[in-house]
């Protein structure tokens, strides 16, 4: 009696359930990868900007009884970059120009250790009735320490009493007879002696802009031999901003 073999099953080494598994898990893979590519993206150039934005958005800010009409990129805080109400808003600009930041001017805005070339600013309703310039005579001039000395373009620096308040302070003031001369602050460090003082850090004025609103705007010292165009050009900009 011949003997039979025994027919053996065939079995496949990956069915198609398996490979349709090992597709899936490779399909979610790689969209993983790419989100997490995305991300990274996404992530390195808000660390590039370091909070800064090249979008020109148009928002409309209330404060007290003005309203400004700002673009996103020269608001200064990613908070402050929407339409509404508030009570004070962050600006700067690069300087010539009172460019908001854009791709081409970002290494001005990225300054880590100076800021030279660049206007901060900072907008808000109107604490006192009478701005840097209205305050000089009736306030700052009595609180002047010795004589005025020669300044850059047409300014006279006093030394201002560090017991008023205000110490290691030096105010630049216009060289007129107008009881409301252009002044401004600066910041001073001693440099050895009592009366060897170096500028330090930058200088700060405020002005009134609006019905009801107070711009205190501060810029680098090396900046202030061109303290009439920025006076300027910062008036023109923010009152340009103001919608009547």
């Amino acid at each position: 009696m011949p003997q039979t073999t025994p027919t053996l099953d065939h079995v496949p080494l990956l069915s198609p359930r398996f490979v349709w598994k090992i597709t899936a898990v490779v399909a979610v893979l790689c969209l993983l990868t790419l989100a997490i590519a995305a991300t990274g993206r996404m992530i390195g150039q808000s660390i590039s900007h370091a909070g800064n934005t090249a979008d020109t958005t148009l928002h409309e800010i209330v404060i007290g009884n003005d309203v400004l009409r700002l673009p996103a990129n020269v608001i200064r805080f990613e908070t402050q970059r929407i339409s509404g109400v508030q009570n004070a808003v962050d600006i700067y600009f690069a300087w010539p120009g009172m460019e908001g930041y854009s791709e081409d001017n970002r290494d001005i805005f990225n300054q880590t250790r100076s800021a030279d070339g660049l206007i901060f600013a900072r907008i808000a309703q109107a604490t006192m009735s009478r701005d840097m310039s209205g305050r000089f005579t009736p306030i700052y001039r009595r609180l002047t320490d010795g004589a005025p000395v020669a300044g850059p373009s047409g300014l006279d620096s006093f030394r201002l009493r560090s017991g008023a308040g205000y110490a290691n302070e030096l105010m630049y003031v216009e060289r007129t007879a107008s009881d409301k001369p252009y002044a401004i602050r600066c910041l001073v460090e001693e440099a050895g002696s009592e009366a060897d003082f170096n500028t330090r850090t930058g200088c700060q004025r405020d002005i009134a802009i609006g019905q009801d609103l107070s711009v205190t705007y501060r810029f680098s010292i090396d900046l202030l031999p061109h303290w009439r165009e920025i006076e300027t050009d910062i008036r023109t900009r923010l009152q340009s901003a103001l919608m009547q």
